[in-house]
């Protein structure tokens, strides 16, 4: 395990304050990782690290952020420990399961989920943020609206102590920059019940959840140490199966993932292993690629992705505008400089008017040459020539292939506009 990780779950030179004095009866402060940057591969980790932590009341629980470029929250109050009361045994059962669970099982899981707003509305539009899950809401009783453009009202989003008694908690959308960039601190009310607390991320869901344990104040919990070793415990297991995805995908010949064929370069990779672990693989595979002027490169996208050249300063495909609004990026999000995204390859719609590329070589025939019903074959992107000078982007996609041509010799940086840590190298000569 990396210095940095220990520096990060430890607190590294400089102690949390509350954390770290020599009185066991004061208030304390405990650190909870959301999500996690490893240091020997691109990667995603939808969980919290640990999974659950003890305090008492009075204290306050730090969720740190890691920025890997995936959103989070923190959901908390009864409605998710209503909803974790039903779904929670449902995952321990079914969820390492590669079988879909029953139909009365999968009704169970949406009958208990439907309550509460999801940041992301998948019905209508994979990157339209519904304001009343992205934005923060603190609710003593009642559901926030169920219309997802109606956030809730300015007094709502005003974080108060949380006791337990909330019916909705919910950080809304953390932030990657701002005041309180990457952090989310939850304050323990001095009458909080001892009990256990769930929460949840509403974009990822129920999969990725933690609790709260509370006991009674002069019960001992846990020092800060003592919280890092679990947390790094949990994160060494996780990672076993993403490093082993890592190692073992193609960097040459083909493979078959999510029923399709997959040819290097690749935009991102899976196993089942590492599926079950909840993580993901943000990686161009192989990193770096050597062409010749005029030789085309198609990049296999696994997972939600893009393929972008010429990229500006960064800036996150999540975007909290002056007025509280939580919206995705479209210069992130959108194709740039290239052919619009085929129909349910993950991305946004695109504007009225636009045209749908062509259909990769062998995808057309008859209905009759195309039974049985099976995996798509994905579709073919073609950007056409790019001469290494401006912006340009394949947008947010899955399940597709890319390909460009580049038109002058020179090294090209290129990287994924979602994932940050996800880059590579095109060497054309």
């Amino acid at each position: 395990m990396s210095r940095r990780l220990l520096w990060l779950l430890v607190g590294g030179c400089a102690c949390l304050a509350a954390a770290c004095g020599t009185d066991a009866s004061a208030a304390q402060t405990r650190r909870v990782l959301v999500d996690y940057v490893h240091d020997e591969v691109a990667s995603s980790f939808l969980a919290y690290f640990p999974s659950d932590v003890t305090v008492r009341p009075g204290d306050t629980v730090l969720f740190q952020q890691e920025w890997t470029g995936e959103p989070h929250s923190v959901t908390m109050g009864t409605m998710v420990d209503e909803m974790m009361s039903v779904v929670g045994p449902l995952i321990e059962e079914y969820g390492d399961s590669p079988e879909e669970p029953p139909e009365d099982v999968l009704a169970t899981y949406e009958e208990a989920m439907a309550p509460l707003p999801e940041m992301l509305d998948f019905g209508a539009s994979f990157l339209q943020v519904n304001q009343n899950a992205g934005q923060p809401c603190y609710l003593d009783s009642g559901a926030p609206p169920e219309d997802g453009d109606t956030p809730c009202d300015d007094a709502q989003q005003e974080q108060p102590p949380f006791d337990g008694r909330q019916s909705y908690y919910n950080s809304g959308f953390i932030p990657y920059e701002g005041p309180q960039g990457n952090e989310f601190t939850v304050q323990l009310a001095d009458d909080i019940a001892p009990g256990i607390y769930s929460y949840y991320c509403n974009l990822h869901g129920p999969f990725q959840s933690g609790t709260i344990t509370v006991v009674d104040p002069d019960e001992p919990i846990p020092s800060q140490d003592e919280v890092a070793r679990q947390a790094r415990a949990e994160i060494e297991e996780q990672a076993a199966p993403l490093l082993a995805a890592f190692e073992a995908a193609p960097r040459e010949g083909t493979a078959e993932v999510f029923g399709m064929t997959a040819e290097p370069p690749l935009a991102g990779w899976t196993s089942e292993e590492q599926m079950v672990s909840q993580t993901f693989l943000n990686e161009f595979i192989p990193r770096d690629i050597e062409v010749r002027v005029g030789e085309p490169v198609t990049w296999t996208f696994v997972g939600g992705h893009t393929v972008s050249f010429g990229v500006p300063e960064y800036f996150a495909q999540v975007v909290v505008e002056d007025d509280g609004t939580v919206v995705f990026s479209e210069d992130a999000s959108r194709p740039v400089n290239s052919p619009p995204l085929p129909e349910g390859s993950l991305g946004p719609p695109e504007p009225e008017g636009s045209e749908a590329p062509e259909e990769a070589e062998g995808n057309e025939g008859s209905e009759e040459a195309q039974e049985p019903p099976g995996p798509p074959e994905p579709v073919l992107v073609d950007a056409g020539e790019w001469d290494g000078e401006q912006f340009i982007s394949s947008g947010l996609a899955g399940g597709i292939l890319y390909r460009l041509r580049f038109t002058k010799p020179g090294t090209y940086p290129y990287a994924c506009l979602i994932h940050p840590q996800m880059v590579g190298t095109v060497e054309v000569r």
